[in-house]
């Protein structure tokens, strides 16, 4: 980009260089329009990708305008260069011009015809010459059929000679006949229902001959006759592709066919089967999601399904009970996480308390010992009621050992996984599913027979089984 606006810049200042040198020559024209003064443009604000990609669009076409209109002001001077005889000046001009734009046509026939002209000593005989000599390379192709090049070399003569009446009548004719020739082949590939080879000879014709008779009606009509072949090639696809089961790929072929012919009914049609068959599709798969209770996909898509054309009201509707349901397991796992705070707090309390009534039982025992230990050194040392069957020794053992002795203490643990079974088992209570629910409290009884929740549970389940209440 920078070498190009280097060139661009050079070949400014090479043709008023040149110019000033020639005699009668005009200069390039005032430079002041041919360039934007960016700093007094107001961009504005430009937001979103389709704004960027418009504003570089119009850069681009701005670009090009004043690109071509400054190498034509430099061809022209070039061209002047010319006709005074200066063919180096010339050369060098139009070497800058297709250094920028390579396509510049006029510029590629005047650097052609400086190289053959340079050193000449009688440049206007050497020119006229020239003229004559591509205006009889032109006849001779002609005479022999070969249009196509005699058009290139009278056109040549006519850029290098305007005045030249002979070059420009037989180029205008020999267009004419080529215009002829392109239109014969497109009515030939219009019977054949080739309609593209049909508008590309017809537009062919068109640039050779503007004014052809009827051919630009006749172009709009073929046009025309493709947008539809076009349109009822791409529905067939859509049609095959919603066959297959490939529904999203299908539409977007419908939205193809629209953009092209937006009253296409059999497109609109199939659109509308398609969208309301996907619509339905989205909704069952909602409805399946929200049974397995997994509420927010089934959400999302009860919302696609409106995308596709579902009620917006039923679709509510849905989406509003998915919500209550979720509002209702999130109030009963809360429910739930705060009975088992409760619970672990009262248990926490019991074993505390239960501690504390161990440790006063331990240390009374042992200050009865001590007391008794006491009292046996006090005593004759031959007595033997103290170590008899009935002594303090034999009650203890058989208070540890008979049968009103007290059941084995549950460990903390065995509470613990206890509350949370019993938890368990209320959830599925909740959920009406009594044999979850049933199995879970058998089994916080069994770690913990004391728990009376959990016999109750129990109790509640036989009554509601047995059909009590």
């Amino acid at each position: 980009m920078k070498t190009t606006r280097l060139a661009f810049g050079s070949i400014c200042l090479l043709a008023c260089s040149l110019c000033a040198r020639a005699q009668d020559v005009p200069k390039v024209k005032d430079t002041d329009m041919l360039f934007l003064d960016m700093s007094k443009v107001n961009l504005g604000t430009i937001s979103g990708d389709d704004d960027k990609k418009n504003f570089i669009y119009t850069i681009q076409l701005e670009k090009s305008r004043l690109t071509h209109q400054t190498l034509s002001a430099v061809y022209e001077n070039a061209f002047d260069l010319y006709r005074q005889g200066e063919y180096e000046g010339a050369k060098e001009l139009t070497s800058k011009i297709l250094a920028i734009d390579p396509a510049f046509e006029d510029a590629a026939i005047l650097q052609r015809a400086t190289i053959e002209l340079r050193g000449s000593k009688k440049p206007m005989l050497s020119e006229r010459k020239l003229v004559d000599d591509r205006f009889e390379e032109g006849m001779a192709l002609y005479r022999q059929g070969r249009l196509v090049e005699a058009v290139d070399r009278w056109e040549e003569a006519s850029k290098l000679a305007p005045e030249n009446l002979k070059a420009k009548y037989w180029l205008k004719k020999a267009r004419v006949e080529l215009a002829d020739d392109h239109f014969r082949r497109g009515q030939q590939a219009y019977r054949q229902h080739r309609l593209k080879e049909t508008l590309d000879q017809w537009y062919a014709a068109l640039v050779l001959s503007p004014k052809y008779p009827r051919l630009t009606s006749a172009i709009e009509k073929v046009e025309a006759e493709e947008r539809e072949q076009d349109s009822n090639e791409k529905l067939q696809t859509a049609l095959n592709l919603y066959s297959q089961g490939e529904t999203v790929e299908s539409l977007k072929m419908l939205d193809q066919v629209l953009e092209a012919g937006p009253g296409n009914t059999k497109a609109q049609k199939l659109m509308a089967e398609i969208r309301s068959e996907m619509a339905a599709q989205h909704v069952a798969a909602g409805r399946q999601l929200y049974e397995t209770r997994k509420f927010t996909d089934a959400i999302k898509e009860w919302k696609t399904a409106v995308d596709y054309g579902y009620d917006p009201r039923a679709a509510d509707q849905l989406v509003a009970r998915a919500k209550e349901q979720m509002r209702r397991e999130d109030n009963a796992k809360a429910a739930a996480a705060r009975e088992v705070a409760k619970r672990q707090e009262l248990a926490k309390a019991e074993a505390e308390k239960q501690a504390a009534a161990e440790k006063e039982a331990a240390d009374k025992a042992a200050a009865d010992k001590a007391a008794a230990d006491k009292a046996a050194a006090t005593t004759a040392t031959g007595q033997t009621a103290a170590t008899g069957p009935n002594g303090p020794t034999g009650q203890a053992t058989g208070t540890a050992t008979g049968p009103n002795a007290t059941p084995a203490a549950v460990s903390d643990d065995a509470k613990r996984q206890s509350e949370q079974h019993y938890l368990s088992g209320m959830i599925y209570y909740q959920k009406q599913d009594y044999e979850n629910a049933r199995n879970e409290w058998t089994l916080s009884k069994k770690l913990d027979p004391t728990n009376p929740d959990a016999t109750a549970g129990l109790d509640r389940i036989e009554k509601l089984l047995n059909g009590g209440q």
